[in-house]
């Protein structure tokens, strides 16, 4: 096409500079004749590019300035809006702070009942406050050997506590200070005895005392550290404990070191009244314990151990145990879904003082009972476990846990057919494997109903026994309260224990006792913040015996009043 147009354009141009000389000829130019020896074809070269684009050579370079701005115009609408008013915000003061607390009344089996508690004002620096506590009854209960016969079953309870809290700039100080007393009827005895109450009666006294102090660094990266001493007696100082906790912690890197350093000293028979056995004189335990922790794998591990010396009370050895401390947690999401494993072990020590609280009806260290107790500490040389806790919607909370434990030396009661009344129990021991299943539910319904049923299943696996005492395969409770326009309080709880049996030799037959199934009301009904009133109803069912010849005091009804301020 371009070459085309070129031809056009040339013959053009020969036509024009034709017609231009001849124009400007005056006369005649003469006639020349020329020959032509074969026709004309034009001939046009092909072009070559010089560039892609074109360039200006020039020193004069011209830019051209734009700028672009907004034109504000409204837009007017033609809808109309109701204005919402601004909210007020209303000023609460906080909620009172009570100093004292006092709550009282009486009942079928208890009579009376008082309570007192008094704590300081908030203060960031020091806080304090004491509680004072009485219970007593006159209850009788029918004898397991005659229903015919009613035996006393009355009890007086007493208890002081004391606590002081004091934030110092090198660290926090916590001091507490509590004696409890605790006489009643050991009331288990064959009433054909014709015994007088005071040969019956039994006396248990506790006095513990604790100072702590914690640092209050809050940076991981420097060290940290907590001390604790304890100590108790029992029963005006005829066994007595002292035990001392030093921990530090301190974060390197990604791991959070830990080391703690323990001594427990049992000293006994400081009392002249009052002699124990030279085999229950002292024992010293002493507990070094390191781990480690970090995140690792979406979860957090832990790795230690516990590594104890016991120099023990019926044996001058010193011997040597360790015990794995392994846990490792793995959160699947924020709400509450997670599992865990692993394996633990430790050392529980029994003594008149930690086996009272378990079963007060156990030979006393204080009188001549026909015996004495045989004390030996349970060691738990593993413990393997595994469990979840899970979310499942509609404000229900689940979480469980499966373990499996080997245990030498378990504590099981046995009624001593030895002892003066033939009315207390002695401890025997087995080694053992138990496993544990426990589960919990808990269901929030609404703003005031929430129910939470446990249940928990174990199985003991004994070396020597034949059965094992007064520890039940299956326990279980169910409780459910309501909130009445924060006026009305009530609760109920249903418990369970079955299968149970006391613990034998290898030649007796293991007697069964009755399996229990109890139900607890309680109701509050609040007046205002400063006076509530309440009524409390237990072992509405009863007829079940938690220690053997031992019936339960039931149906028991109680009503008190409580006043704040």
């Amino acid at each position: 096409m371009k070459n085309k147009t070129f031809v056009l354009f040339y013959i053009l141009g020969c036509v024009l500079i034709g017609q231009s000389i001849f124009a400007q000829t005056d006369g005649d130019l003469g006639v020349q004749e020329v020959q032509v020896t074969e026709s004309f074809i034009p001939v046009v070269p092909d072009a070559i590019k010089l560039a892609d684009s074109p360039k200006l050579s020039d020193t004069i370079k011209i830019s051209k300035n734009i700028s672009y701005k907004p034109l504000n115009r409204r837009f007017e609408s033609q809808l109309k809006l109701n204005p919402i008013k601004s909210a007020k915000i209303k000023g609460e003061p906080l909620s009172k702070l009570y100093h004292t607390y006092i709550y009282g009344g009486v009942g079928n089996m208890s009579m009376p009942t008082s309570k007192i508690y008094y704590s300081s004002d908030r203060n960031k620096s020091l806080t304090y406050g004491l509680a004072l506590g009485y219970v007593e009854s006159y209850s009788d209960v029918k004898s397991a050997f005659d229903n015919e016969q009613k035996v006393s079953a009355a009890f007086r309870e007493t208890d002081f506590s004391a606590y002081v809290k004091k934030d110092f700039d090198f660290g926090i100080m916590n001091a507490y200070f509590s004696r409890q007393g605790n006489v009643f009827q050991a009331y288990g005895y064959n009433p054909n005895l014709k015994l007088e109450e005071k040969f019956t009666q039994e006396y248990w006294g506790y006095s513990t005392m604790s100072v702590s102090l914690q640092s209050k660094n809050t940076d991981k990266s420097k060290p940290t550290y907590y001390a604790k001493l304890f100590a108790y007696d029992l029963n005006e100082q005829t066994e007595n404990t002292v035990y001392c906790l030093l921990s530090a912690q301190q974060t390197v890197g990604l791991n959070d070191y830990n080391v703690e350093l323990a001594m427990d000293y049992d000293f006994n028979n400081l009392s002249d009244k009052y002699v124990f056995a030279d085999s229950l004189a002292k024992e010293l335990i002493l507990t070094f314990s390191p781990s480690v922790s970090r995140e690792i794998g979406g979860g957090y591990l832990n790795l230690g151990f516990e590594l104890k010396s016991m120099d023990s009370r019926d044996s001058a050895d010193i011997r040597y145990a360790i015990f794995p401390q392994i846990h490792y947690d793995y959160i699947f999401s924020e709400k509450n879904q997670s599992a865990y494993a692993g394996v633990r072990g430790g050392l529980e020590e029994n003594s008149y003082w930690t086996l009272s609280k378990k079963n007060p009806f156990i030979l006393n260290a204080l009188t001549t009972d026909g015996g004495g107790l045989n004390l030996i500490n349970s060691q738990i040389k593993y413990d393997v476990y595994v469990g979840m806790n899970s979310y499942l919607g509609a404000n229900i909370n689940w979480s469980s846990e499966l373990s499996y434990a080997r245990v030498q030396d378990m504590s099981f009661f046995d009624l001593d057919d030895y002892s003066t009344y033939q009315n207390k129990f002695k401890v025997v021991y087995d080694d053992v494997n138990h496993l544990l299943w426990s589960s919990e539910l808990d269901w929030e319904m609404n703003s005031n109903a929430n129910l939470n049923l446990q249940l928990d299943y174990h199985k003991y696996d004994l070396d020597s026994l034949q059965d094992y005492a007064y520890k039940p395969s299956i326990v279980s409770k169910l409780g459910f309260s309501y909130n009445i326009g924060d006026k009305i309080l009530p609760q109920i709880e249903l418990v369970g224990a079955f299968d149970r049996s006391t613990a034998t030799d290898s030649v007796s037959t293991a007697p069964l006792l009755n399996d229990i199934i109890d139900v607890n009301f309680a109701l509050e009904y609040k007046y205002n913040s400063i006076f509530s009133a309440y009524f409390k109803a237990q072992n509405l069912i009863g007829g079940y015996q938690i220690w053997e010849n031992y019936p339960v005091l039931g149906p028991q009804v109680f009503f008190g009043l409580s006043f704040r301020f």
